[in-house]
């Protein structure tokens, strides 16, 4: 039965009711992976295979490359031009499922190239590249008979760098399929159980004199007698760790170098040897619609405390001996250079080698904050309002972190679902706020009782030690009055959320997991004696419970989510030449005004591309018998043009009257345009 998620209602509660309603499938003995539902590598393959036969032309199959695990990562290329090797229409870059362990990824990238085959306008102006399954070997995990969470693939690594590889690997214990967590009674345990719901486990809190009494491993033993359980499993390199930017070395899961696993060599070459790429999409793990990328994430220089070594220092009329400010240095240079050239941060940071840009460029964040407004919009009036928990952060080595900071392309991401938020019980207030308290005579607040102040003091975040009959007494007692109170409690930090019930994520994955899986998404813990260990106790999260949905919801979440995708496509940059004027000026001299507009939302190029220097400019072409250029160039490039935007060039040329002028404006990815007029009339 197919959900209708116009009828979810404003609260995840009564969201997940709803799903008990019309989802007859997910009770008590629903499947958290639903293996039969979704494509396992080769079904992936043949469905891309017989895509190809039902769309002829309009289709091309791309091998990258094989994975590991040897399967072949198959990328459709969709478009009228699948035919040329030279691209004037814009691209769009499409992955699936990158860290291989959201299998409903692949399966939205499978449905859009269905909806794009299915009709000519979605591919007539623009070519699609869709990779289904970036991650095969990892995908591949969900379809084993035993089911563990893992994103590496299948390239063989010595993880604990003894004399064996993949020697130590996860051990269903109990038989049941599944790889959850063992807990142990150990003197020196660092976790304890929650008191709320002594299922979840929490880090015993050492500040407030809280002793731990459990270690937490992963279920297995110690194949390789080491000490160590479970530290070398099969694989591999994490292919969404494996991507140039910020990649992370001397990690197991990272790969030897940004790269070294075919699937990520494979999308680097493929992408610049594609320039016309405009934009990428990934579902996957991460959400840039709903939260965009952010700021303030601190690299590993200090642009404020830039030191210049002394060699360079001396060439270029610097103190090595103190540090400058990136715009001391950018305002010193400038002078240095030839003219209309423009120094800028990126040209600094190369030539000092000031190390990776780690944080969005401020201008981009504009349009990523506005889309996700308009995205949240959609969902809710296509679905109802209701609360998730946040998606992913994007990792380091990443497609996403890659295509905006080394493409230099706007980048958007879906994860198509998350576990909704645990809705807490509503707690009457007191009522009382710190604003009113100090307008309060001291019978004013005696008068309120222990009760009322005893709430007011806990959502006040007030020390333990200050009790309701404490506080009544220091008040009876003249010791302070209410407007001191005020004052004191402002100073005060606001309350912290309650640690010790635990993880937000883990109380909100154990509440769907009681209301709509039927318990089936947490293993109850359960006496077992252990080889090594003794006597433990086997439970916990069933793998992919939290990270893909049940697959009952996937025929919905795939129609709500993914015809978004062309909404974003509406906004790329059009670049169109919106007008062209000629005045003559005789002698055959005439001056020519070209505005370029860009008719698109997003900017051409994005700040980040242009700190790159990457996409390619779109150029103006003017051709003519006997045109002679007496102020411009016969071919003048457009390195950057705002979305909604135009942009004016201007030439003086001589040529004869009447002398038919081409005008042509093209761009790798922002389209093409031309015009004609005749000069003198």
């Amino acid at each position: 039965m197919k959900i209708n998620l116009k009828h979810f209602c404003h609260s995840p509660m009564v969201m997940i009711l709803t799903l008990l309603l019309f989802l007859p499938g997910l009770s008590s003995s629903a499947s958290v992976a639903d293996k039969g539902s979704y494509s396992s590598p080769g079904e992936v393959n043949k469905r891309i295979l017989q895509m190809k036969q039902q769309a002829g032309q309009a289709v091309k199959i791309h091998t990258l490359a094989s994975s590991p695990g040897g399967t072949d990562l198959l990328m459709m290329e969709i478009g009228i031009e699948t035919g040329s090797e030279s691209k004037k229409n814009p691209a769009i870059l499409v992955t699936g499922n990158m860290d291989g362990t959201r299998p409903i990824t692949t399966e939205a990238a499978l449905y859009l190239a269905e909806k794009l085959i299915s009709d000519r306008s979605n591919y007539a102006e623009l070519t699609w590249y869709i990779l289904p399954m970036g991650n095969p070997d990892a995908h591949s995990r969900f379809f084993e008979d035993i089911l563990f969470v893992d994103s590496r693939n299948f390239a063989a690594h010595n993880d604990d760098m003894d004399e064996l590889t993949d020697e130590d690997a996860y051990n269903d214990l109990d038989g049941n399929g599944l790889i959850t967590r063992m807990r142990v009674k150990s003197p020196d345990g660092t976790w304890v159980p929650v008191s709320d719901d002594p299922r979840l486990m929490r880090k015993a809190e050492y500040k407030d004199g809280e002793k731990g009494i459990y270690k937490l491993y992963y279920e297995g033993t110690d194949d390789d007698g080491d000490g160590e359980y479970n530290e070398d499993g099969k694989g591999g390199t994490n292919v969404n760790a494996n991507f140039p930017h910020l990649f992370e070395p001397f990690k197991p899961e990272t790969g030897f170098y940004p790269g070294s696993t075919p699937e990520v060599y494979a999308i680097l070459e493929f992408a610049f040897e594609h320039p016309e790429i405009a934009m990428t999409f990934s579902f996957g793990s991460t959400n840039f619609l709903l939260s965009p990328p952010k700021g303030g994430r601190q690299g590993s220089v200090d642009m404020d405390k830039i030191s210049i070594p002394e060699e360079m220092a001396k060439m270029m009329g610097f103190d090595h001996t103190r540090t400058y400010t990136m715009q001391e240095i950018m305002e010193k240079v400038q002078p240095m250079l030839p003219p209309g050239m423009e120094v800028d941060e990126s040209m600094i940071a190369s030539f000092l080698g000031l190390g990776a840009v780690v944080n969005p460029m401020q201008e981009d964040l504009v349009f990523y904050n506005s889309i996700s407004e308009e995205y949240k919009k959609y969902l809710e009036e296509k679905a109802g309002k209701s609360e998730r928990m946040d998606p992913a952060a994007a990792k380091d080595g990443s497609f996403e972190l890659w295509s905006y900071y080394h493409l230099g392309v706007p980048v958007f991401s879906m994860d198509l679902w998350g576990v909704p938020k645990k809705q807490e019980e509503k707690k009457e207030s007191s009522g009382i706020t710190v604003e009113s308290l100090e307008k309060m005579s001291s019978d004013d607040f005696i008068a309120l009782g222990e009760d009322k102040i005893s709430q007011f003091l806990k959502e006040s975040g007030a020390p333990a030690e200050f009790s309701a009959d404490r506080v009544i007494a220091m008040i009876k007692g003249g010791q302070v009055t209410p407007e001191q109170m005020a004052g004191m409690m402002k100073q005060m930090p606001k309350p912290a959320g309650d640690t010790k019930k635990g993880d937000p994520g883990e109380q909100a994955m154990l509440a769907f997991s009681d209301e709509v899986l039927g318990g089936a998404g947490f293993v109850d813990w359960k006496a077992f004696s252990h080889p090594d260990l003794g006597e433990v106790e086997i439970g916990g999260f069933a793998p992919y419970a939290d990270i893909n949905p049940p697959a009952e919801m996937m025929d919905s979440l795939l129609k709500l989510h993914v015809p978004y995708v062309f909404e974003l496509v509406k906004k790329m940059p059009e670049l169109v030449i919106y007008e062209v004027k000629t005045k003559e000026r005789g002698a055959g001299i005439y001056a020519l005004e070209i505005w370029v507009e860009n008719r698109g939302f997003l900017p051409f190029c994005t700040q980040m591309g242009k700190r790159n220097k990457i996409p390619a400019p779109a150029i103006i072409t003017l051709e003519g018998d006997g045109l002679e250029f007496l102020s411009g160039k016969k071919r003048t490039p457009i390195h950057e043009l705002d979305g909604k935007k135009s942009v004016k060039q201007t030439w003086l040329i001589r040529a004869g009257k009447n002398t038919t002028l081409n005008i042509k404006l093209d761009s790798k990815t922002a389209g093409h345009d031309s015009k004609q007029i005749k000069l003198g009339e």
